[in-house]
């Protein structure tokens, strides 16, 4: 089949997923949740564990299904024309989705909403949950899990392990999930002289407080730089910079060597092909005539959020 007309909304039966590439979508797009529900003067606690993806990739969803032989594919009312992988029976999330976890490990601080939810797990199998003491516990952790955790705590996961070791198959999710290929048109003067400036970049945005796996996704590729440019060792500097930080490569050689042999498995895979046809139409020079110009900027027009 042309990957140009694949449709990523369908999942591929004979597709057998990386564990690592499973735990690089849950760190770019999962969750991991306590839900209490109070009826008749008691008090119910039920865990959920999400991966979610737009209408036009849930494809990747079924494919979860498949790998953890469990859950329900649902709409995500939360998100616009999305929808959710999701694990809710507990005797499931604590026989495959906690050993998944702990065997491959969540790289950014989401591991902490991970541990939260696996104690409670526990608490909940072990009936723990039945006195008022335990119920407050868990009502503790529930209310400083996920966008209620501190920033510093945050930070200070990654200054409690020794280093972030990335895996190809976590990359390859990683960048399915968090990274965008964007590819710049634009007129330009230099000296004097009027040129038409091409930019192919591929950007991976993350929320401030996990900077220091931005760092470690730069070393794993060898190139590139993050923006906005702090010291990522000090606290106070991440706090006052903006509050989504970004890796930016644009030696596209090395992310098309790696894609080709990783591909996105998401509709994201659409926008990588015109990037590279946009790179090869540079190589070209197709912008030194009209028509090159112009089917240029249609491909772009085309990409991302307007694909």
């Amino acid at each position: 089949m042309n990957e140009s007309n694949r449709d990523f909304s369908l999942g591929c039966a004979e597709q057998k997923l990386s564990p690592w590439w499973v735990t690089g979508i849950a760190d770019a797009e999962g969750n991991f949740s306590i839900f209490k529900q109070e009826s008749s003067g008691s008090l119910k606690f039920t865990l959920g564990f999400k991966v979610t993806q737009k209408d036009h990739s849930t494809g990747i969803l079924y494919d979860l299904q498949r790998f953890f032989n469990c859950g329900h594919i649902h709409i995500d009312n939360r998100k616009e024309s999305a929808y959710k992988f999701n694990v809710n029976k507990l005797d499931d999330i604590l026989n495959i989705i906690i050993p998944h976890f702990d065997n491959y490990p969540l790289l950014t601080s989401k591991n902490l909403d991970y541990f939260d939810f696996k104690k409670v797990a526990f608490m909940l199998k072990d009936g723990l949950h039945l006195k008022q003491e335990n119920r407050e516990i868990i009502l503790s952790v529930k209310n400083n899990m996920n966008s209620k955790r501190s920033f510093e705590e945050r930070w200070g996961f990654f200054e409690k392990i020794e280093s972030i070791k990335l895996n190809n198959e976590w990359v390859q999710a990683f960048i399915d999930g968090e990274g965008s290929f964007q590819f710049g048109i634009a007129d330009a003067v230099s000296r004097g002289k009027p040129y038409v400036a091409l930019t192919p970049t591929m950007a991976i945005r993350q929320s401030s407080h996990d900077v220091k796996l931005l760092n470690a996704i730069k070393h794993f590729f060898g190139c590139g730089y993050l923006k906005p440019k702090y010291d990522i060792t000090n606290l106070e500097a991440a706090k006052a910079s903006r509050s989504v930080n970004s890796y930016v490569v644009n030696q596209h050689t090395v992310i098309t060597e790696f894609v080709d042999k990783y591909p996105m498995l998401t509709r994201k895979q659409l926008d990588f092909l015109d990037w590279k046809k946009l790179i090869q139409l540079k190589s070209e020079r197709a912008h030194d005539t009209p028509e090159g110009r112009l089917e240029m900027n249609a491909i772009k027009s085309k990409m991302n959020s307007s694909r």
